[in-house]
């Protein structure tokens, strides 16, 4: 089995695939893919997609509409899903609000409701004057989710890929690709880290770390924001990780689960994935996560 880590997307990616013999192929395919992400949707660049839009929607009026490339209608749609599943506790255009000072954004927060809104008839977007689309690690799941399916039909092998916190095997041959789920959130394994096996499945992890921010009214706090209030995510979990089969299924209810526990352990539990929550005082299993533990 090939396996490789490495930057880009101001993260870090994860490859494992069953065939070693294509492995350089699939990594140089890989690197194509994670840049059609980027030219669509980085807030970072000036001249990707996103941006673009951005400052379009300044020389406009209150509201303008723009069609939009294959690449971020699909991302705008997985974003809806997410607000659609968590009934609006990951609301990814809060990041766009801060955009001056974006430390304190944001990559975990897309404005679906409110700020920007699709028309599918004419695969466009109807969006407020100065909204930023931030697709944060959202757009990052469903990405990892496609890429791995698309490397697997393309190279006819099981394939798996992470951005961050959130990874995606497709196995159609049947292999199972070990995954460490650290208790803190860690992205490298250490001995006594839970391990979980992926196989056509999808897993995600969020954490309630806190970072000083440029913007001094928050100081030091979470980069997950609470969207009804604005303001930094303070009563959920510390470390949310969720298993299920669509990768930004599980990374919204993983976001959700550090926003409001209460209500992301019934999100989960009603769809039927899976789910280990820790908090300042225990942990939580929800839909038989602890089954697919791999004994130590």
């Amino acid at each position: 089995m090939y396996t490789k880590r490495f930057g880009a997307l101001g993260t870090y990616v994860d490859l494992a695939c069953s065939k070693c013999d294509e492995s350089e192929s699939i990594l140089d395919r890989l690197l194509d893919l994670l840049e059609q992400l980027d030219e669509a949707a980085s807030c970072y660049r000036a001249d990707s997609e996103v941006r673009v839009l951005y400052e379009r929607s300044l020389l406009g009026g209150e509201e303008s509409v723009f069609e939009v490339s294959d690449v971020l209608w699909d991302l705008l749609i997985s974003a809806q899903e997410a607000v659609q599943v968590t009934r609006g506790l990951v609301d990814i255009g809060c990041g766009g609000l801060f955009w001056e000072d974006y430390d304190i954004a944001g990559e975990e927060l897309v404005q679906i409701d409110g700020e920007v809104d699709l028309i599918p008839s004419e695969r466009a977007v109807r969006i407020r004057r100065g909204t930023l689309i931030d697709l944060g690690s959202v757009g990052k799941a469903y990405w990892a989710q496609r890429c791995a399916s698309s490397l697997a039909v393309e190279f006819g092998c099981d394939i798996l890929v992470g951005l961050g916190g959130d990874i995606y095997a497709k196995c159609d041959q049947g292999t199972k690709f070990p995954v460490a789920v650290p208790m803190d959130g860690r992205s490298v394994y250490e001995p006594g880290d839970e391990i979980v096996e992926l196989s056509s499945m999808a897993i995600a992890t969020s954490a309630r770390r806190t970072r000083e921010h440029r913007y001094s009214a928050l100081g030091k706090a979470t980069h997950i924001f609470d969207p009804r209030t604005l303001q930094p995510a303070i009563s959920g979990a510390q470390v949310a990780t969720v298993m299920g089969r669509v990768a930004s299924v599980c990374n919204s209810l993983s976001l959700m689960s550090v926003v409001d526990l209460e209500l992301a352990k019934d999100a989960i539990f009603t769809l039927g994935y899976m789910a280990r929550l820790v908090t300042e005082t225990k942990i939580e299993y929800v839909g038989g996560f602890e089954d697919e533990v791999l004994s130590q």
